[in-house]
C-alpha cells in the first residue's frame, strides 16, 4: 500500500450509534471523513466532531475509500448498488454491517466486475467498545484487500483477522452470535437459579466470574477442535453433578439442551473422557 493511499479520502456510510464512534475515530486519527446518513441528527453529530457531510449516498463516490455501517442486508444491497458503478477502477470498499452472506459475495461480484475491492468486515462488540475504539473485527475477501484494509480499521478496533473469501467474515460473525446468545440464555438461566435457590446472587455472580466459566474458550475449545478428550473432568462426573443439579430444580431450555448433549456422550460410552468429549455428539449431529 503506497502512502498515498493511507492519507486517501474515506466515505462513511451510516452513521448511527456504531458508525457514528467508528467514523470519529478516523477522523481523530488524521483520516478526511465525507459521511452520510439519513438522520439529520446524525449527521449533525457527526460534523460537530469534524466530518464533512455527503447529500446523497451516492455522493461518497467522490472517496477513494468506502465505509459503511447500515442496519440490514436490504440498506447495505440498495447502497452499493448506487455506488459501486460510479467508483473509480481500483477502489476499496470495507462493509462493516451484519448482512446476509450472500448477499455480501453478491456485491463482492459486482465489485469485481467494476475493478472495485470489496470486503465484508462486520464487528464485534457494542457502541461502547466502538467508543472506545476495542471493536473486534472479521474481515472476507481478498488478501491484498485485507491487507489495503488495516489503516482504516486499526484506529477503532482492538483485533482485525482476515477469515478468509467473500463472505467468511459474515460466516464468523454469525457463528459469534449465536454463540452469544447461547451464553446469555444460560446466564440468564444461572440467575433464576440462584434466586431460586435464595443464594445472594451479586456474591455468586462473583464467584462465576473466578471460576472456569468464563475461561472455557481458553480451557476446552482447544481441545475441542483438536479431538482431544484426554479426562481432566469427565463425562461422567460431569453428569453426576448435573443429575444432582435436576434433584433439586427442571433446569431451563438452554441449559436442558447442554445436559442432553452431556448425557448423550455418557450413554455413548464416552463416560471416561474429558468433558470436551461431547464434541462427538455434535459432531454426529445428534
Amino acid at each position: 500500500m503506497s502512502s498515498d493511499e493511507t492519507k486517501a479520502t474515506v466515505g462513511f456510510a451510516g452513521l448511527g450509534r456504531m458508525g457514528s464512534e467508528m467514523a470519529r475515530h478516523l477522523i481523530d486519527g488524521g483520516f478526511e471523513v465525507l459521511g452520510h446518513d439519513p438522520s439529520p441528527e446524525a449527521t449533525s453529530r457527526f460534523e460537530a466532531k469534524g466530518g464533512r457531510t455527503a447529500a446523497t449516498p451516492e455522493d461518497l463516490a467522490d472517496a477513494q475509500v468506502i465505509m459503511s455501517s447500515l442496519p440490514a442486508t436490504a440498506e447495505m444491497l440498495g447502497f452499493y448498488e448506487g455506488v459501486i458503478p460510479q467508483l473509480e477502477k481500483g477502489s476499496l470498499c470495507i462493509d462493516l454491517s451484519t448482512v446476509s452472506v450472500d448477499a455480501a459475495r453478491a456485491v463482492a461480484g459486482r465489485a469485481a466486475e467494476h475493478s472495485v475491492e470489496f470486503l465484508d468486515a462486520p464487528v464485534s462488540g457494542t457502541s461502547t467498545h466502538a467508543a472506545a475504539g476495542t471493536l473486534v473485527i472479521m474481515v472476507g475477501g481478498s488478501d491484498q484487500g485485507y491487507e489495503r484494509s488495516l489503516p482504516y480499521l486499526a484506529p477503532f478496533s482492538s483485533l482485525v483477522r482476515h477469515c478468509g473469501a467473500a463472505g467468511m467474515g459474515l460466516e464468523m460473525k454469525l457463528i459469534t452470535n449465536r454463540l452469544l446468545t447461547a451464553h446469555l440464555g444460560a446466564i440468564a438461566e444461572a440467575i433464576v437459579e440462584l434466586e431460586d435457590a435464595g443464594l445472594d446472587v451479586a456474591g455468586s455472580l462473583e464467584l462465576l466470574r473466578a471460576g472456569a466459566v468464563p475461561r472455557l474458550l481458553e480451557y476446552k475449545a482447544g481441545p475441542m477442535a483438536d479431538r482431544d478428550y484426554t479426562p481432566l473432568f469427565t463425562v461422567g462426573l460431569m453428569d453426576k453433578d448435573l443429575r444432582l443439579a435436576d434433584e433439586r430444580r427442571e433446569p431451563g431450555r438452554v441449559t436442558a439442551a447442554g445436559t442432553a448433549v452431556m448425557r448423550a456422550a455418557l450413554d455413548a460410552g464416552l463416560g471416561d473422557a474429558d468433558i470436551a468429549a461431547i464434541m462427538e455428539i455434535v459432531d454426529q449431529g445428534s
